[in-house]
Parts: C-alpha cells; sequence; structure tokens
C-alpha cells in the first residue's frame, strides 16, 4: 500500500532526498504524484530526514522489501 498521510509522505521523499545517490521513484498512481512533488518541494534539508522517516516507518508498521537490505544500512 502507498502512503497515504502527507507527514508520511513527507518524511519518505525527504529522506530520500537527504541521501545522495539514492533516487525517488514515485508513485503511479495520479492522485499521490502531487503530493509527492508537493514533499519534494518542501525539503529544506536532511537535519529531521531520518527521524522523522524512522517515525513513520514505525507508525505504519512497514516490513523492508528485500531482507538482506536490513543489514546494509
Amino acid at each position: 500500500e502507498p502512503l497515504a498521510r502527507q507527514p508520511d509522505i513527507d518524511a519518505a521523499v525527504h529522506w530520500v532526498l537527504a541521501h545522495a545517490g539514492v533516487f525517488l521513484n514515485t508513485a503511479g498512481d495520479m492522485a499521490l504524484l502531487p503530493r509527492i512533488l508537493d514533499a519534494a518541494a518542501r525539503f529544506t534539508g536532511a537535519d529531521d530526514a531520518a527521524a522523522a522517516a524512522a517515525a513513520a516507518a514505525q507508525r505504519q508498521r512497514m516490513q523492508p522489501l528485500f531482507t538482506a537490505a536490513q543489514n546494509v544500512i
């Protein structure tokens, strides 16, 4: 399921933008695209990106897509 709440979308987009070499693939859902672009436009820096993304992941009970990736981060 895609993220639906704007604060969660913001946290995910800001995390990606805070990490050089990580790329953001936008959602195919045209209703979500404006919200993703809005989050990207409001990105101001990496200061809180990691903490906000971790909190959103915990709140959404997200699981990694690739289990090997857990050891990389």
